[in-house]
């Protein structure tokens, strides 16, 4: 009963079998939120058809079926034994519910034992009985007139929500409304505002029409919030509620549509702010990497204004998220990749990119040469981290040597984001890769960023890309010659039966012009497809 109840709650079901309003949703309305159920639990599925008071003493007068009876606790003062008669005649009349309100002493052990015997539900609360009465009978009588008073409130508390409360404060008024759990969830399946959301909101859930749906008992109400027309949604508002009625799920369903609204304008306000500071940050990032020999002093007021650190050893860490990807995705996922960044130990300014970021850490001495090493395997944790809930995505890191200052920050940028590239081109998911590890590999880097290259890869893959618009084709064939030509191992990572990577093979392999069974054809079509996934 607690767990479900909120001020002015709408708790109430009419079955479409018959009359009434399901016992148990009654209890779950805000009037009874504080109300304890001492006996007859057997009873909550039934349906209450009418709201009486108890008749003076013991006498019984009137039909009393489906009733749910109101006793005021002042008159157990003058008869102890009321509350166990009552039960008995109510058993008798087919009445459904016993509310004690405002007793001295609750009913005792032996008649909440007898309201278990008579299927009768006992209840004790703290209230008014004309009042509850009052409240109870528009409940089961006229639960739309209830349903639209609770939207009513609920929309002119919205309206005079303060702009600072922002989105947790809209949650706060729709969860107060529906006595329910409320949250605010990211794309990426981040918990942004509100309650904890468990299970979380799967990504088959995550359409663009709302969506109701059965978790065990609750009942989970969907709604997705769009920032902009015709733009795929980016937030849901997630509702949940136990073992709703009819009335209440309609009035969560219209209280969602209309806080998506509310929560869409709070987040466009946010957006704007977070847009507006990381275009200062990236102008001026970009304003260091263009900078030819000594900075100049607008460039080195404009990091001080930002409190960016450069009077060290930096050293850069370049991030890419590969794939279509937006900048409102880029900003809802800053604060995690901020958090498992700063635990790897770059806890330094933290730079959105329309793909990604950009950041560093500054030492007040020169590393150790071997310090590549701990910074590697920190940022692949950071990044395995940052995956685990996340496995559509596809994310390369790249870290650049420690150098002296600004000038030495720039460079170190450089040689970053060089390593990243190569890491996107090694055709894993993922890839963390330090400028001192790569090697011969950077022989690599000047094919993949060459225009000679990427008219190959265009022309070699055109065929394929034609007739494979959901590009299934194209990762199939990737995985497939990045592990060694097998479609056992190819089926496992991609989640898929044998045969379909024996018959998406078959299909690539007769419009390609390339014989993949040849060494050198083979190596030319993989490279291909690597660098349409780095071009992607």
């Amino acid at each position: 009963m607690n767990g479900d109840a909120g001020s002015g709650t709408v708790a109430s079901q009419r079955d479409p079998d018959g009359p009434g309003v399901c016992l148990g949703e009654v209890l779950r309305w805000g009037r009874l939120a504080a109300a304890t159920l001492l006996g007859g639990e057997s009873a909550l599925d039934r349906r209450a058809t009418r709201v009486l008071i108890a008749p003076a003493g013991r006498s019984r007068e009137g039909g009393f079926a489906g009733a749910i009876v109101l006793l005021d606790g002042r008159e157990l003062a003058l008869d102890t034994y009321l509350v166990d008669v009552t039960l008995r005649w109510m058993g008798e009349a087919g009445a459904i519910m016993l509310v004690v309100v405002s007793p001295e002493q609750p009913p005792g052990i032996a008649s909440c034992r007898l309201a278990d015997r008579s299927g009768v539900a006992l209840v004790e609360t703290d209230d008014t009985v004309l009042e509850l009465a009052d409240a109870l009978r528009e409940l089961v009588e006229a639960p739309q007139r209830v349903l639209a008073r609770v939207i009513v409130d609920a929309v002119d508390k919205l309206a005079h929500l303060s702009p600072s409360s922002g989105v947790a404060g809209v949650l706060d008024v729709v969860r107060q409304a529906l006595g329910a759990q409320v949250s605010l969830i990211a794309a990426e399946g981040e918990l942004l505002a509100g309650d904890p959301l468990t299970p979380p909101l799967l990504r088959k859930d995550q359409v663009n029409v709302q969506l109701s749906t059965v978790v065990g008992t609750t009942h989970r109400v969907t709604q997705p919030v769009t920032l902009a027309s015709g733009e795929r949604p980016s937030f849901w508002i997630v509702a949940e509620l136990e073992a709703p009625g009819e009335v209440r799920t309609s009035a969560a369903r219209s209280l969602l549509k209309i806080g998506s609204s509310y929560v869409a304008n709070r987040l466009i306000s946010d957006r704007l702010e977070q847009e507006r500071d990381a275009r200062a940050r990236l102008g001026v990032l970009n304003a260091i990497i263009a900078t030819a020999g000594r900075p100049s002093a607008a460039l080195v007021q404009q990091v001080a204004t930002l409190g960016w650190i450069t009077d060290g050893w930096a050293t850069a860490v370049h991030l890419r998220i590969a794939g279509p990807v937006d900048s409102m995705q880029i900003l809802a996922l800053t604060d995690p990749v901020r958090a498992l960044l700063a635990e790897a130990g770059f806890d330094g300014p933290l730079v959105e990119r329309s793909d990604g970021w950009t950041t560093w850490t500054v030492r007040l001495v020169e590393p150790p040469a071997a310090s590549f090493a701990h910074d590697t395997a920190a940022v692949r944790q950071a990044v395995r981290r940052f995956l685990e809930k996340r496995d559509h995505l596809r994310v390369y890191a790249g870290i650049g040597r420690p150098y002296l200052g600004l000038q030495g920050l720039k460079r170190s940028l450089a040689e970053a984001h060089e390593a990243m590239t190569i890491a996107q081109g090694a055709g894993s998911r993922s890839g963390v890769q330090h400028i001192d590890e790569v090697g011969l590999q950077r022989i690599l880097v000047g094919w993949y960023s060459s225009e000679e290259s990427r008219d190959l890869a265009r022309s070699l893959l055109r065929p394929v890309l034609e007739i494979d618009r959901q590009e299934e084709l194209l990762s199939t064939l990737e995985v497939f010659l990045d592990n060694e030509s097998s479609p056992t191992v190819t089926a496992e990572i991609l989640g898929v039966h044998r045969n379909t990577v024996v018959n998406r093979i078959s299909r690539a392999k007769s419009v390609l012009s390339a014989d993949l069974d040849d060494p050198d054809e083979r190596l030319a079509v993989q490279l291909a497809c690597r660098l349409a996934k780095l071009r992607g």
